[in-house]
């Protein structure tokens, strides 16, 4: 899936019975730090889109990233960092529906700038509304697909996990390699 960099079970679980029947990516290797990308997985009746957005932000915003909102119905670790299962309800033209989201934010330097200047990597799995109701199957497959993208975008791409405020916290990764 997302042209070979995303592989799991969770991807054809989200995109519903019958699984994947076709994909579309854009931007979502990205080279030299470009800020955001998406790929899109197609089923017979659902489909699922996987986004990634790098932006600065300062460390006193960064609390904002940290607390659940209204619409969570779980929170769960990738790594150190929580992330959060939404089912919120959005605006469309016949009225409001639900959408599943699961979404996180990983604080990240950037390249060549001071220390005090941080970044978030945030990484989103979400449903198009109108979203299916959240079994078990289903939020473990939100967290699943959720995790995998993190691995890859924050583990392989941008490599945040050496942040400054990991390193701080006493934080060690063994697993990582130089890659």
């Amino acid at each position: 899936m997302c042209d070979g960099k995303l592989r799991g079970k969770a991807f054809p679980t989200l995109a519903g019975d019958g699984g994947i029947s076709s994909q579309e990516t854009h931007d979502f290797e990205p080279k030299e730090w470009k800020a955001a990308g998406r790929c899109y997985i197609y089923g017979e009746k659902h489909s699922v889109e996987i986004d990634y957005l790098f932006h600065s932000d300062t460390l006193e915003h960064l609390d904002r990233y940290k607390s659940p909102g209204p619409g969570t119905v779980k929170t769960f670790k990738v790594g150190s960092v929580t992330g959060y299962l939404e089912r919120t309800k959005v605006r469309v033209a016949k009225g409001y529906v639900h959408q599943n989201r699961a979404w996180l934010a990983v604080p990240c330097a950037i390249p060549g700038d001071t220390p005090r200047d941080h970044a978030m990597l945030e990484i989103e799995v979400k449903e198009p509304p109108p979203a299916r109701t959240l079994d078990d199957e289903l939020t473990k497959a939100f967290v699943s697909a959720l995790t995998l993208a993190t691995d890859y975008l924050d583990g392989q791409v941008f490599k945040c996990a050496a942040t400054p405020s990991a390193a701080t916290s006493g934080a060690a990764s063994p697993s990582a390699s130089g890659g």
